[in-house]
């Protein structure tokens, strides 16, 4: 398929290796502040969404501002920590699947964090959004922001066959994950939260045409 016409160049960094770390680099082509996120399976934001997000991170560029949510929690009130996804009014972790962030904590991200953190994300091919969490908590002290209400990001056929199975084994590494970094970093940075950002007049029942951001899914 063609590109559609843009009005600032595209550039595509091809990697020396295959490394998930790859993601946070602070490649010398970013010369903007911000970072915006973005899994290629992403495709259910609309340009109103992103355009409120980085808003939103404009006022809080300390913070990782995102759409996916998800939060720890302990199992059973033991001090064993598990990854969960469920709908809920809390959020600890923004995923970066789809998120902003300053392009500073990419340079923390590959200089400053533990290496071991680093090593553990590339061997595991996986955490590194949660990695970024702890990071950003961890030198903040501050909760992630999610904005919209949107819980949905991925095209339906996009959805594995077995995916009860393949999430109870992607929930259990997830849950490793943070285990693994509460123990490198020393401590849980993690901050939860009840706080969304959604648009002013979001959901007044006022014509669409009066909303700055019309187009702002709900699900």
């Amino acid at each position: 398929s063609e590109w559609p016409e843009l009005t600032k160049p595209v550039k595509v960094i091809e990697t020396k290796a295959n490394k998930l770390s790859n993601r946070f680099f602070p490649y010398n082509e970013i010369e903007t502040e911000a970072i915006f996120s973005l899994d290629d399976d992403i495709v259910m934001l609309t340009a109103d969404e992103i355009q409120f997000a980085f808003e939103v991170w404009s006022e809080y560029p300390d913070r990782l501002v995102g759409f996916p949510g998800r939060l720890h929690t302990s199992s059973n009130g033991s001090s064993q920590l598990k990854y969960e996804s469920e709908w809920l009014n809390d959020v600890s972790i923004v995923l970066t699947g789809a998120a902003f962030h300053h392009k500073y904590f990419s340079h923390v991200f590959t200089y400053m964090m533990p290496a071991a953190v680093r090593k553990w994300v590339d061997k595991h091919m996986n955490c590194e959004d949660i990695a970024m969490n702890f990071l950003v908590a961890n030198y903040t002290g501050k909760a992630p922001i999610k904005v919209t209400p949107r819980k949905r990001f991925k095209c339906p056929e996009c959805a594995n066959g077995d995916a009860l199975g393949a999430n109870k084994v992607h929930f259990m590494k997830r849950s490793e994950c943070i285990q693994e970094f509460v123990k490198v970093f020393g401590n849980l940075p993690l901050k939860t939260t009840e706080f969304r950002a959604d648009p002013i007049l979001y959901q007044d029942d006022i014509p669409a045409g009066l909303k700055r951001f019309k187009y702002v899914g709900t699900i």
